[in-house]
């Protein structure tokens, strides 16, 4: 049951770089845990992440800017499941602070029984299943001057929570991040996420998707920015390249793209691994969306609103 229901999950998570290679892993919504602009980016965000959602890829983006800013985004997936984030981010003196939070939600899954005389497995009802993860992020500013300037710095540490049917397990995880300013155009990024604890259901227990990601930033004027990256999951042994772009319009309008490498194209259709979306801000307050074809399986869109001060 409980590998049918990761199934069910994998499907619902096209932002996240499902995986299914040599291992197994628990807590998949923790792969798709980011913000809409970052989704529309398909996901290269590391060396950008100059917003609260930093705190979902790479927390040393954080220290990239001065202000306090509160975001909220929410989508409903495919299977029926919904998925929202919320994030913080404030400064005391000259550190960075940042919370976020993370909800995936499956109701209606079918429960059967065990099979009868004739071999036939009976329906006896539903349950629902629930995914919660509590962030929160540290980052300064050129934390080694001495060592290396311009360099930025954060890390994390994660309280996850799964619930299937009555059942409940725990996880702790941490990330840490880097991001050095090499010139005022380009930023080098470096991530290593959900370094943690086994997620135990009983007697089954199964690590967390462990990630490292590394990206690459040119800021090609004050309006666009070209980011790369790619994303390696450990245990499953499966590698996702992508690649996102973003251009503003008067400050106030982004139009963003990109393509994320990896998926099971002949499958699913060539379309799967794309991604649009937009952003508009206006004194403060701030709109984004995203928007995945997932082939046959639908599409997702993701919605978020944030505001700084």
């Amino acid at each position: 049951m409980k590998k049918k229901l990761f199934f069910t999950l994998a499907l619902c998570l096209p932002a996240g770089a499902w995986a299914s290679g040599a291992g197994t892993t628990a807590a998949p919504f923790l792969k798709a845990a980011m913000s809409p602009r970052a989704v529309s980016m398909a996901g290269a965000f590391s060396s950008l992440a100059d917003d609260s959602g930093a705190v979902f890829v790479n927390p040393a983006g954080l220290a990239q800017f001065d202000k306090r800013e509160a975001a909220l985004d929410f989508s409903t997936y495919l299977q029926d499941a919904r998925m929202g984030n919320l994030s913080y981010a404030g400064m005391v003196k000259d550190n960075r602070f940042g919370f976020g939070a993370t909800f995936m939600t499956v109701g209606g899954i079918e429960k059967r029984g065990l099979a009868d005389a004739v071999g036939a497995v009976p329906e006896i009802g539903t349950f629902d299943a629930s995914d919660l993860a509590i962030t929160l992020a540290y980052a300064k500013k050129e934390f080694a001057p001495d060592l290396l300037p311009r360099l930025d710095g954060g890390f994390a540490v994660k309280f996850i929570r799964s619930a299937i049917d009555t059942k409940t397990a725990f996880a702790v995880a941490v990330d840490a991040g880097a991001i050095y300013h090499a010139t005022e155009k380009i930023n080098l990024s470096m991530a290593v996420q959900n370094l943690g604890t086994r997620m135990k259901f009983v007697d089954e227990s199964d690590p967390l998707p462990l990630n490292l990601r590394a990206g690459a930033l040119y800021k090609a004027s004050g309006k666009l920015n070209i980011a790369v990256e790619i994303n390696e999951y450990l245990q499953d042994e499966k590698f996702y390249p992508s690649a996102g772009a973003e251009y503003w319009f008067r400050d106030s309008l982004a139009l963003r793209g990109g393509y994320k490498f990896g998926y099971d194209t002949s499958n699913l259709g060539s379309e799967v691994g794309l991604s649009l979306g937009f952003g508009i801000k206006v004194q403060g307050l701030g709109v984004d969306y995203a928007f995945l074809p997932f082939g046959d399986l639908g599409s997702v869109h993701r919605f978020g609103v944030w505001v700084q001060f």
